[in-house]
């Protein structure tokens, strides 16, 4: 079908600064063309005093050349400035540039939509971004560098705790994302104890297919150190496995006592991800027997793969199976697949999905963060994918889904390259959504303040329909009147996204 080929696929909601082309050999330079702010669409109570705090920044994307990570933290003032921050960058080529210091301006539109400029040694870098409350927002890189190189990626952002501790203590589920030394996929989620200064716990890792059926790698040794600012180190070793690198360390950036972004600083091994905090009493029960999944990575050949759906828990078995997935283009939906199940107390479980239409079966390990979300990676040798799923509220109907939303889509497409896009949507409850989206594309480049139409609706019974976002089809899967991914069902768009109702 002509899809682009990329390692990882960018529906992993992250970003990566024109400022990382130059110090990490992206590119040649970072001269960028500075877009007007957004404006116009809906009335849904944003402006700039919106953004007023600490703000942690979160991303990974992709040039031609290299695949990046960034993460810092910013400090904005409620009037439209960033008066300081800090921002670490690394590259699967080597590359990194560490402790970066940053400032610069930002504006936020009413209906949530905004800009972000920042400046660093290494250049300015913008991001157009949209707000779901004032904690949170998605984001994706505007603009070009001097040569035309286009930085495919997308990213969030997320409010800082007042105060941040320099201790942890509990378990945290993790996930992560990237390559191994070779460069080839890699994937990992765990159960992490953090106590004192020290982590123990066990991580289930996929490295480009090879995964251990055999249950968890329990950590040899784990150490973590953080500052008052949030920015701190990690550092944990498994025994020798057939992965590449056995020890991984990391720049820790804490959001809150419940939530850290991690990268990798290890030469060559390219990870990121984040850490939730397990919440109590998890046990391997679920609040709901109905589940929704979204997963997206690459096939054995490198292709981008990515898959949303969702199922019926019922003791040991998944039954009620219904999944969108595309491979490179080749689009199958599979509409009654079954499974088998299985929860340990920790909250690891693993899961049989027996598809008919897609393919013989897909294995799939997952840890709780809370009795209705988990964090899931694949255990096939032929799909690596990482991703999330939560407990599904049925028996809504159309109605139900009224208001402002944040909207994020982003993926590669046949015709038009590698494409993010963030919005706002007004629901008016009847299934029509009116709104304004930012899109970026390879071949057309940046498009702002973008008037878009779309309609929706839900089924009762499995939370899944189908409906358009401007004039791509799409499968909606509702998680509940606030949540609602975003499944692209034509065969040469491989986008994935979500809807989040905005909390201004």
């Amino acid at each position: 079908m002509g899809i682009p080929m990329r390692k990882i696929l960018l529906t992993l909601l992250s970003i990566v600064s024109l400022a990382a082309l130059v110090a990490c050999g992206g590119g040649s330079s970072n001269s960028i063309s500075v877009p007007p702010a957004p404006s116009g669409g809906n009335s849904a109570g944003f402006s700039n005093a919106s953004l007023n705090g600490n703000y942690v920044l979160a991303a990974n994307g992709f040039t031609a050349n290299n695949a990046f990570a960034v993460a810092g933290v910013f400090k904005t003032d409620g009037n439209g400035n960033v008066v300081s921050g800090t921002r670490d960058t690394v590259n699967d080529g080597g590359g990194q540039t560490l402790g970066e210091s940053i400032t610069g301006t930002y504006s936020v539109n009413q209906d949530g939509r905004g800009q972000l400029i920042l400046n660093g040694g290494s250049g300015q870098v913008i991001y157009r971004f949209v707000l779901e409350s004032p904690s949170a927002g998605k984001l994706f890189q505007n603009g070009t560098t001097s040569n035309n190189v286009i930085v495919d990626a997308t990213g969030r952002i997320e409010a800082q705790a007042t105060t941040v501790p320099t201790t942890l203590a509990g378990n945290y589920v993790i996930r992560l994302d990237g390559e191994d030394t070779g460069k080839l996929p890699y994937g990992a989620v765990g159960g992490l104890t953090f106590g004192g200064n020290g982590i123990a716990g066990t991580i289930d890792e996929n490295d480009a297919g090879s995964f251990d059926l055999n249950g968890s790698l329990a950590i040899s040794t784990g150490t973590y150190s953080l500052t008052s600012t949030g920015r701190g180190t990690a550092a944990y070793a498994t025994p020798n496995t057939s992965t590449a690198q056995a020890a991984h360390n990391f720049i820790v950036y804490c959001v809150s006592p419940s939530r850290l972004e991690l990268i990798s600083t290890d030469n060559k091994f390219f990870l990121h991800g984040y850490a939730d905090q397990q919440a109590t009493g998890v046990n391997g029960t679920f609040t709901s027997t109905n589940q929704v999944f979204n997963i997206s990575g690459t096939d054995s050949s490198g292709n981008p793969a990515i898959e949303t759906g969702r199922f019926t828990l019922s003791g040991a078995s998944i039954a009620n199976g219904f999944a969108d997935y595309n491979d490179a283009g080749s689009l199958l939906t599979d509409t009654s697949f079954s499974g088998s199940f299985a929860a340990a107390a920790t909250g690891r479980w693993q899961a049989n999905l027996n598809y008919s239409a897609i393919t013989t079966s897909l294995g799939l390990v997952g840890w709780q963060v809370s009795p209705s979300q988990s964090t899931l990676l694949t255990t096939s040798s032929t799909l690596l994918q990482t991703g999330t799923m939560r407990g599904q509220t049925i028996n809504l109907n159309t109605a139900n889904v009224t208001g402002n939303y944040a909207e994020n889509l982003s993926g590669a497409s046949s015709s038009l390259g590698d494409v993010e896009s963030t919005g706002n949507f007004l629901s008016n409850g009847l299934g029509n959504l009116t709104g304004t989206i930012d899109s970026q594309t390879d071949n057309n480049g940046l498009g702002i303040d973008n008037p878009t139409t779309g309609s929706y609706s839900i089924d009762p019974t499995f939370g899944r329909s189908t409906g358009f976002i401007g004039t791509v089809p799409v499968a909606f899967y509702t998680v509940d009147p606030s949540t609602i991914y975003i499944f692209s069902t034509d065969s040469s768009s491989l986008y994935q996204g979500m809807l989040l109702a905005q909390q201004p």
